[in-house]
């Protein structure tokens, strides 16, 4: 099946999210113009890493809802990044696939969280894997990429296109920095292809873009969103930090070329049918 994806690069206002919801809805149109099928946003671009900030969680569900109208609207499917989303149990980063109708086909909470939001996030407990109008689709955010676990997971539920909205900064290296300075453009590009190939599937990889001032720390985030799949790596990679959109063409078939070359699906079959 071939479709058009387009993936948004955007640069977020931090705690300003009438200004990053209108412009979402520029991008979206942008988007249907290229006659995308389906767009996808970073993680938190709403409102920006919330660092503890609880005016800004959503309890009432008011930006999911907001993003199903744009999708009803303009005759798209959306994923708009993620949200910090409360409930009684917590503060959850989360995650929709929304279709062209205003369904939700899937819901994600995170489940891998980077360290700072281990303080005031709580982690999910499953994988979302769900049927779509272009293929059984999977979600992510972010550090999730780091898990091949996860991966694994979703490949046993046979999903083919997995889409990871991200906040990938350099500073995430740590005490890496010294060592290389773009040591987290390294890691993700590598993870990118890696993880399509060794599962054979189609990576839809959107990250934010520019910098924040969070908490009194500039955060620079890396950029590099890219969609990627078995063969040929990358099909289109933003090679920078700043604000762009790209509309890319998949075409899932090389998928079966891909179980039919390597096996891995076949062989991980054979693994959850042998006796424990």
């Amino acid at each position: 099946m071939q479709f058009k994806v387009a993936v948004v690069q955007f640069d977020i206002q931090q705690f300003a999210p009438e200004e990053n919801l209108r412009k979402a809805e520029c991008f979206i149109q942008a988007a249907v113009a290229s006659q995308a099928q389906m767009v996808v946003f970073p993680e938190d671009f709403v409102t920006g890493p919330l660092s503890g900030n609880k005016a800004y969680v959503d309890y009432e569900r008011r930006y999911v809802k907001h993003f199903q109208e744009l999708a009803r609207r303009y005759s798209i499917d959306i994923v708009p990044g993620s949200v910090i989303e409360g409930d009684a149990n917590g503060w959850f980063n989360t995650s929709y696939y929304i279709d062209k109708s205003g369904a939700i086909r899937g819901r994600y909470q995170k489940l891998n969280l980077w360290l700072p939001e281990r303080s005031y996030i709580t982690p999910g407990n499953e994988v979302a894997v769900f049927t779509t109008d272009f293929g059984k689709v999977g979600l992510m955010i972010c550090w999730d990429l780091m898990f091949p676990e996860m991966f694994r997971a979703m490949v046993r539920q046979d999903v083919e296109v997995v889409i990871c909205p991200s906040y990938w900064c350099f500073e995430d290296a740590g005490e890496g920095i010294k060592y290389d300075a773009n040591s987290e453009v390294k890691l993700v590009n590598a993870l990118c292809v890696v993880r399509a190939f060794e599962n054979e599937l189609i990576l839809v990889y959107a990250n934010a873009a520019g910098s924040l001032n969070v908490e009194g720390m500039e955060e620079n985030l890396i950029g590099r969103s890219q969609v990627t799949v078995p063969f040929k790596g990358s099909l289109t990679l933003l090679d920078h930090n700043r604000e762009a959109m790209f509309v890319q063409e998949v075409d899932t078939r090389i998928l079966q070329d891909a179980a039919i070359s390597y096996e891995i699906r076949k062989d991980l079959l054979k693994q959850r049918e042998q006796p424990a």
